[in-house]
């Protein structure tokens, strides 16, 4: 695979693209696809494209044992399975934008779950950035009727499909940080898709919904899975190795942006809260991980 640096910012800004444009994808079949079954689906074929990836592996794998395979099994159901529920839930009821900007706030509710379980630290400009960008969410969540402290239904289950996915992470870096990070998305993505697959099973009827569906709605859960899943998060994983975390997560502020620019090719026009919103929340990020430009980090 290629070390250019410019390809591989090209693979972080894709990545994020993918992600952003898969909460407009989820929003459009939201109302055509039971919750489960949606999951079901995406990361059934989610997981098909990891095992091709592995197949045409050749190198060898870590072995691992049953403390391991514990702690794959809980980081599959929280991340995966816990976050697509929650994920397209909310989109039922939650604009993509807004989704959107609430994810946004992943990176710093990680920072305040590694606090309790990394030996993190949270700095006073870090607190700063936390603040602003829980304003700006909130600015779009209560509708900027902050007194009345009223969220909706699908904001309040974006809320914890972020708090599950940032668990998650963080979850991973606490219990997993040993094992190769595709062998780890494969198996929790595994475990994810099964669960979301048997649950389906049980409490929906995926076996006469699926067939019933529209090309249209099957070629988005498909785009989701290939796209949004997939190759986003080997894409993620080049960066991260390339630039380090610190430096990719900057690029994790274009999610809400794309999903925006998407929202706008498709005729859709936000609202100025939802504008101030995502001005708070980029900068909140922006100055939680520290960044600043390079020409004023040389010149102080």
């Amino acid at each position: 695979m290629t070390s250019s640096r410019p390809a591989i910012w090209l693979m972080v800004i894709a990545s994020t693209f993918f992600w952003g444009s898969n909460f407009n994808a989820g929003h459009a079949i939201a109302d055509k696809v039971p919750v489960l079954t949606a999951g079901a689906e995406r990361f059934a074929i989610a997981l098909l494209g990891f095992l091709a990836i592995r197949f045409f592996q050749s190198k060898t794998e870590m072995r691992l044992g049953p403390t391991d395979l514990v702690v794959l099994i809980l980081l599959g159901i929280i991340g995966v399975f816990g976050f697509n529920y929650a994920f397209f839930t909310a989109l039922q009821t939650t604009s993509a934008l807004n989704a959107a900007l609430i994810m946004a706030l992943s990176p710093m509710v990680s920072l305040l779950l590694s606090t309790w379980l990394l030996p993190v630290r949270i700095r006073g400009f870090q607190y700063l950035g936390i603040i602003i960008a829980f304003v700006g969410v909130s600015l779009v969540i209560t509708g900027g009727n902050f007194g009345l402290l009223h969220i909706a239904i699908g904001d309040a289950w974006m809320l914890l499909a972020c708090f599950v996915w940032s668990l998650y992470s963080v979850g991973s870096k606490k219990f997993a940080a040993h094992i190769p990070p595709l062998q780890f998305a494969r198996w929790t993505v595994s475990v994810g898709a099964i669960a979301l697959i048997l649950a389906a099973l049980v409490l929906e009827d995926p076996l006469t919904v699926i067939p019933s569906l529209s090309f249209t709605t099957h070629a988005i859960l498909i785009y989701m899975s290939v796209f949004g899943s997939v190759f986003a998060y080997i894409f993620w994983l080049r960066g991260v190795y390339a630039f380090g975390p610190d430096r990719a997560a900057v690029a994790f502020n274009m999610v809400p942006v794309f999903t925006l620019l998407v929202n706008l090719a498709l005729g859709s026009m936000p609202l100025p809260l939802q504008i101030l919103g995502m001005a708070l929340v980029i900068g909140g990020v922006l100055i939680s991980t520290g960044w600043r430009p390079r020409r004023w980090r040389i010149s102080h």
